[in-house]
């Protein structure tokens, strides 16, 4: 062959228009799975997730859709499969793309554990994102620059990040963990959406485990879409059903053989037949009407995790492991069933607490109690305090309520000096136990440098600032260093506790509604009170969960039907306390160890002699 020809077929190869694959097909043959972010590394099987096959090919280029939601459980693979779509925009697809995480810490993580691994493990990548440690190279945690494109990755917190660039494709992750508001100007999902409003070929992909019912980002545009569900064979009878959690079938506290039985034919199906049944399986519009070839709504449950991951078993032990525990359940709905947890907003009538009010002193503790926590609210002209013992099976008592008056403002304040006489207290029990303040919990919504100032004064196993957010998932989550000011400079030497204050007074309401069992017995989360007023009980029932309009969307809220809600929220920080401490992980051997681990020596202290409670005229209110 001679030169000329080597010439005109070089040529005509350039003219022939370059493969269009889908995202599918680009993961089944360039992406590798690294060990850093994979339980399975190696090359990438799309068989494996036969499900997730439609989802990221209706990412791909040369497909019409223009917007993916998908409502999911955990470790089914959608993470990655956003990833897939990452890496095929950076090789076949390049453009401008934004790729947002709920925090900025978040996103560098996530940068960090599975973005850069993708590229450093597959060749077609690595040759287009030069390393970071070249000059000038574009490639930093959060920026990776390549031929045709840039992908950024910022924090939902910031709104900064979600106005900085045009964007083609966007890919929001775990949404339910975005701000309502960002600084004020909206939604960060609107922010975001807007950087692609000049790309008519624009991909915007959004997933999420969801949260709260009325509360949920994803549900919400999950809800506005056909909603389309897996459906997969039964290997018996060929029949097609979605996966729900009510068809499997287990011997209580037995998981060596969990089966699924068909709602067809009732045979039961072992998990071994996953991979047949997936492979054969479709997704399916259970609202057909609101069809569309430009916006898709998909909902997968971890009952999809591939054989090997999670199993059925596990579920099941999840599930039984999360009976008449609220936190657990709520965490095991997200997560698991990827449904919203509808929260118990109707507080029971408060006159029916105040008619099991028992006969036991106040400050004078029970045998059963292991250990005392102390939930304390501020106001202006007073400090409220709740002094809450907890029992085995998460049963509470409440020991004593307090309402120290004084002006709160200023740090030398005369009340911030009762509160601290409370952490001196000790309290002796029935049988001769003494018992003081294991941890006290402190809400800084209000004179906040006056509640870290006080908290400082004291190691943080003692005492600790709290702050309440309504959208949080979680009981606690892991405290932050808050900036506080000290001659003059920033210092970030207090760390405070963010409460999921809407999950702990759902909670709460749900014990308060418990009845003693028929053989006199209490149940597990069971409220014990002494002979308080009727004004506690009102202020620990004061609040309703109403659903309200918020920008367009039904959201709810926590509303007082009763003006003094101090009660209430000494509860919720009481038991917040409780959980920092690891209540919530408790076994029988750690109650037992509690309850005989204490001293029975009495000491020249305060044994259970609050100060006396000066009457005032805002009970009456």
């Amino acid at each position: 062959m001679n030169l000329n020809t080597e010439i005109i077929k070089g040529f005509i190869e350039g003219l022939r228009p370059e493969q269009r694959l889908t995202v599918s097909q680009w993961a089944d043959e360039f992406r590798v799975l690294s060990t850093v972010s994979s339980a399975e590394p190696g090359k990438w099987r799309t068989a494996r997730t036969p499900y997730l096959k439609e989802i990221m090919d209706k990412l791909s280029v040369n497909d019409p859709a223009q917007e993916i939601i998908v409502m999911k459980g955990a470790q089914v693979g959608l993470t990655e499969a956003g990833c897939n779509w990452i890496g095929y925009t950076i090789d076949v697809a390049p453009c401008p793309m934004l790729a947002v995480q709920p925090t900025k810490d978040m996103a560098e993580r996530n940068s960090k554990i599975r973005i850069q691994p993708m590229i450093d493990s597959c060749p077609s990548l690595s040759t287009k994102v030069r390393p970071a440690r070249s000059r000038d190279s574009g490639n930093t945690v959060l920026k990776k620059e390549y031929p045709g494109g840039v992908l950024v990755m910022p924090g939902a917190n910031a709104a900064a990040g979600l106005r900085s660039m045009p964007a083609r494709n966007l890919f929001l992750d775990e949404v339910d963990a975005y701000p309502l508001d960002l600084d004020g100007e909206g939604s960060p999902i609107d922010l975001a959406k807007a950087r692609t409003r000049t790309f008519p070929k624009k991909k915007i992909f959004i997933i999420s485990t969801p949260t709260i019912q009325g509360g949920s980002i994803i549900e919400a545009e999950f809800l506005t879409t056909s909603q389309k569900y897996y459906h997969v064979p039964c290997p018996h009878c060929g029949a097609l059903q979605i996966l729900k959690f009510d068809r499997l079938r287990w011997k209580p506290g037995d998981f060596s053989k969990v089966t699924y039985e068909c709602e067809h034919c009732n045979e039961s199906i072992q998990e071994r037949f996953k991979p047949k049944m997936f492979a054969a399986g479709l997704w399916m519009s259970t609202v057909p009407e609101m069809d569309s070839i430009r916006r898709f709504g998909y909902h997968i449950s971890s009952l999809y995790s591939p054989f090997g991951w999670y199993s059925w078993a596990q579920a099941a032990e999840d599930y039984e492991k999360a009976a008449g525990d609220i936190p657990k359940l709520k965490t095991f709905t997200n997560t698991v069933l990827g449904e919203t947890w509808k929260e118990e907003g109707d507080a029971p009538p408060w006159e029916s607490v105040y008619n099991r009010r028992e006969m036991y002193p106040q400050n004078k503790p029970g045998s059963k109690v292991a250990f005392l926590t102390c939930g304390v609210d501020i106001q202006k002209d007073r400090i409220e305090l709740e002094i809450v013992g907890w029992s085995h099976g998460k049963q509470s008592y409440s020991i004593d309520y307090r309402v120290l008056l004084g002006n709160t403002s200023g740090e030398t304040s005369e009340v911030w000096g009762h509160l601290a006489k409370v952490l001196d207290e000790t309290w002796e029990r029935e049988d001769g136990a003494l018992l003081s303040v294991r941890l006290m919990a402190i809400d800084s919504g209000y004179n906040s440098s006056e509640v870290y100032s006080f908290c400082r004064k004291y190691d943080p196993s003692r005492v600790i600032p709290t702050k309440g957010k309504d959208a949080q998932s979680v009981m606690i989550s892991p405290p932050r260093a808050v900036d506080t000011s000290r001659s003059g400079k920033k210092i970030n030497d207090v760390k405070i506790w963010h409460i999921g204050v809407s999950l702990m007074k759902s909670e709460l309401y749900g014990w308060l509604r418990l009845q003693k069992n028929e053989d006199g017995t209490y149940p597990n989360g069971y409220c014990h009170f002494p002979q308080y007023d009727s004004h506690y009980f009102k202020g620990l029932t004061a609040e309703v969960l109403e659903s309200k309009k918020i920008r367009g969307f039904d959201r709810f809220q926590w509303v007082k039907k009763y003006e003094r809600n101090e009660p209430l929220d000494c509860r919720v920080i009481a038991r917040a306390a409780a959980s920092v401490i690891g209540m919530d992980r408790f076994k029988d051997e750690h109650w037992n160890y509690l309850v005989t681990n204490v001293s029975f020596q009495k000491k020249n202290s305060n044994i259970g002699s609050p100060p006396k409670k000066k009457k005032s005229s805002f009970w009456d209110k």
